[in-house]
């Protein structure tokens, strides 16, 4: 891998801001036989999974067909006398099997500085790792079955001591969330595109805070679904977009040319990952290595999860104002945003600014005699929008701040149905305190629906 990428994970490393992606290809340190005595050290706890069920089928006088674990599921599933609910339970029941244990991968990964973990395992192995480590793990999972109140937000305040693992694809303790059959596949990224149920909003944020990079380990090239999956958690999710991505893909064996090539591209098309063809083991040990020689830890990580999400909305004449309310809010708790601030060389502007709007729990427009004047811009586009996410909530959402003593004629009448606060110059820590407490009671408000 290049230097200047390695120089990157490192940095986002020890400054709390490098999300692991775990994915399910991580040798399980446990030996099978593959014929005439001969052992695999590559097997995985998924392979194990998968011959588990094949076996079932087999017993039944069920010919196998499939080689990946999602099409041995869906065999297993839509076989009469099995189907979808002894599929999960049986596959609770084999993570919960004593003979599980974190494999040295997941004991290397425990040791390294990751404060969030987005994993599609099912198994409690990373938890293992980290609890063997002295770490107490904070675990969350999303349940495509459930609702918007069984996929709840969340406010964890992490610290290398305590990271949070979300699990993408379920957690073994709740046989219903699981994913694991190629229909279950589908209805996930179904699910997550649709929004039905959403994603925690605490997640996203988490995911895609400004110079988060992330680190991919354990996707494998042995089944395509795997590599469209990761693809589309990378889109789906926005994984990367403000910063860097490296994924460690040891390629197999035998693999030809021409094939990977087509497999790198791939990846890179459209997502910016870098791909290390390393041994995991390896590409970890050189890490924890680099990572030492820098001087460890720079920051403890911040808290991550459910903090109010506010869109600021102003005149560029106004930038001063909108820049001291930004940073007045950041210290306040909010979560502000601001296009100047947030907005990098070479963004898609327009779609920045939709999907912040559409995202945000609130948006302030700051009205000023320089706002009324601008008849058509972005602005305006702006406030249409938000008009339009105000009919999703009840309470407040759109809140035109008023700066100074502003005439009928200075005013947005398309603001005029909304509360207004005043956020005047000579009183401003009192009107910043009133729109705080506003913000404040509404928010939790929404948190008891």
């Amino acid at each position: 891998m290049k230097e200047r990428h390695w120089n990157n994970l490192v940095t986002s490393l020890r400054y709390g801001q490098c999300v692991l992606v775990l994915g399910p290809e991580i040798p399980a340190d446990i030996p099978r036989e593959r014929g005439a005595g001969q052992l695999d050290s590559q097997i995985t706890y998924t392979d194990a999974l998968r011959d588990q069920l094949a076996a079932e089928l087999e017993e039944d006088g069920r010919r196998i067909t499939a080689t990946s674990l999602a099409g041995v599921a869906q065999q297993y599933e839509d076989a009469d006398g099995f189907g979808p609910g002894m599929l999960r339970s049986q596959s609770a029941g084999f993570y919960t099997s004593s003979q599980l244990e974190p494999s040295t991968i997941h004991r290397e990964i425990a040791s390294l500085p990751f404060s969030l973990v987005l994993s599609t395992c099912h198994d409690q192995l990373l938890e293992m790792a980290f609890r063997s480590v002295g770490k107490s793990s904070i675990v969350y999972r999303y349940n495509l079955r459930g609702d918007g109140q069984e996929n709840p937000e969340f406010a964890v305040p992490v610290t290398l001591n305590s990271p949070l693992i979300y699990h993408l694809f379920g957690y073994f303790e709740e046989p219903q969330s699981l994913v694991l059959s190629e229909n279950d596949l589908l209805d996930f990224l179904l699910a997550v595109i649709s929004g039905t149920p959403p994603l925690p909003n605490s997640l996203r944020r988490a995911l895609q805070r400004n110079g988060a990079s992330f680190l991919f380990v354990g996707f494998g090239i042995r089944h395509w679904y795997l590599r469209v999956l990761l693809k589309a958690l990378v889109r789906g999710l926005a994984l990367g977009r403000t910063g860097s991505s490296v994924a460690v893909e040891p390629l197999l064996q035998g693999v030809p040319d021409q094939e990977r090539e087509q497999t790198i591209l791939f990846y890179q098309r459209g997502t910016r990952i870098e791909i290390c063809e390393e041994d995991i083991h390896s590409f970890l040990s050189e890490l924890d290595r680099r990572l030492k020689a820098t001087g460890g830890i720079a920051t403890q990580p911040v808290t991550l999860g459910s903090r109010p999400r506010v869109f600021v909305s102003y005149a560029s004449e106004d930038q001063g104002l909108a820049a001291r309310l930004f940073a007045s809010l950041q210290k306040e708790g909010f979560e502000p945003w601001l296009d100047k601030d947030a907005l990098r060389g070479g963004e898609d502007w327009n779609l920045m600014i939709e999907d912040q709007l559409r995202e945000t729990d609130y948006m302030l427009v700051l009205q000023t005699p320089a706002l009324a004047a601008k008849k058509v811009g972005y602005v305006n586009k702006e406030i249409a929008i938000a008009r339009e996410q105000a009919l999703r909530y009840r309470g407040s959402f759109l809140i035109p701040l008023v700066v100074g003593d502003l005439s009928v004629d200075d005013k947005i009448k398309e603001l005029g149905s909304y509360q207004q606060l005043p956020l005047r110059e000579n009183y401003y820590d009192q009107d910043l305190a009133d729109l705080v407490s506003t913000l404040t009671r509404d928010y939790q408000r929404r948190q008891r629906k």
